[in-house]
């Protein structure tokens, strides 16, 4: 008899830390994510680089169908200005975001074709400042409005209404990592699907972002604009890191100095906190503890064919 798991279980298992593969017969309690109690935050925390500002250049095509390594002039020149503020660029995309009418393309082209985006930035205390064009002519120009964005001068020119709304960027770049394109892709369409079905697609931006470094914590999601990352995403983790970045966000958490990390077991870190002090808030907070998440029961079966009972809520700890 065939006493292998469902293909769906045995993913749950890949993904689950230090979970062990009895063979018996297999009774999937509850469509949800199997956790043990020891949280994969402990090798998360303190892998995000510092910065002080995350800049991206709102493209036409996902990232699913960049090349693996853009060889955009504009994009390089704006990372190496960033660079001596802090800031990080990168490409993204979202189906609500705007994008140049003039340029279509991702710096692949060719030499004569004249390089244009809209862009987005996002500062650590939560401003984000909407640029209507950026291409190397006017570089030196948005170079310094970033900066003193970044640093908190000319706060008039953000955007409120941005501030109040919550962007969502999955790394889905494949070809630069397969597991970025199928797990970030499938983190995606998971946050796509319960966000219209919550119908709060005024409230929560999702889109797609290039490499963000890291392909081993796949699904990596940039959480904007508190400046959060998190990793090791599965789709069926969605609804519940959902729910967590919705409270955060709306019960104002973000007006404090150093908030606790956010969704504690996916936490790589957050922009404005170099990597001694992610990992001090870490570890000074109940990190681990992600609400109450509801787990995969995994249960052999007896003889009678009936499951053995267990708890289907394990607060993570």
């Amino acid at each position: 008899m065939n006493t292998r798991p469902p293909t769906s279980v045995l993913s749950a298992l890949t993904h689950a830390h230090h979970c062990t593969r009895p063979t018996h017969h297999w009774h999937l309690s509850r469509n949800v994510r199997a956790f043990t109690c020891t949280a994969p935050a402990a090798q998360l925390a303190g892998t995000v680089p510092h910065h002080s500002s995350y800049i991206v250049l709102h493209t036409h095509p996902p990232p699913a169908s960049y090349p693996a390594k853009p060889r955009s002039p504009l994009l390089r020149a704006l990372m190496l200005r960033a660079r001596a503020w802090g800031g990080i660029a990168n490409f993204a995309w979202a189906e609500t975001q705007c994008v140049h009418p003039g340029y279509a393309g991702i710096g692949e082209g060719d030499a004569w074709e004249r390089e244009a985006y809209c862009a987005t930035a996002f500062a650590p205390d939560g401003r984000v400042l909407e640029v209507p064009e950026v291409t190397m002519e006017n570089l030196e120009e948005v170079g310094e409005r970033l900066r003193e964005h970044t640093l908190g001068g000319n706060a008039s020119e953000a955007s409120s209404t941005n501030e109040h709304k919550i962007h969502l960027y999955v790394c889905t770049h494949g070809a630069r990592d397969c597991r970025c394109g199928e797990t970030g892709g499938e983190v995606e369409a998971a946050l796509r699907q319960e966000v219209a079905k919550r119908g709060i697609k005024d409230k929560v931006m999702v889109g797609s972002v290039a490499h963000i470094g890291g392909h081993k914590y796949a699904g990596n999601l940039l959480v904007f604009p508190s400046g959060d990352w998190l990793g090791t995403i599965q789709a069926i983790d969605v609804p519940n890191v959902l729910n967590e970045i919705l409270e955060r966000h709306e019960t104002n958490k973000l007006s404090q100095d150093y908030p606790a990390p956010l969704c504690g077991p996916f936490w790589r870190g957050r922009m404005g906190l170099d990597k001694d002090q992610q990992l001090s808030l870490y570890s000074s907070t109940d990190s681990t503890r992600f609400n109450t998440i509801s787990c995969i029961s995994l249960q052999p079966q007896g003889a009678s064919g009936r499951a053995q009972s267990s708890d289907n809520n394990i607060a993570v700890r």
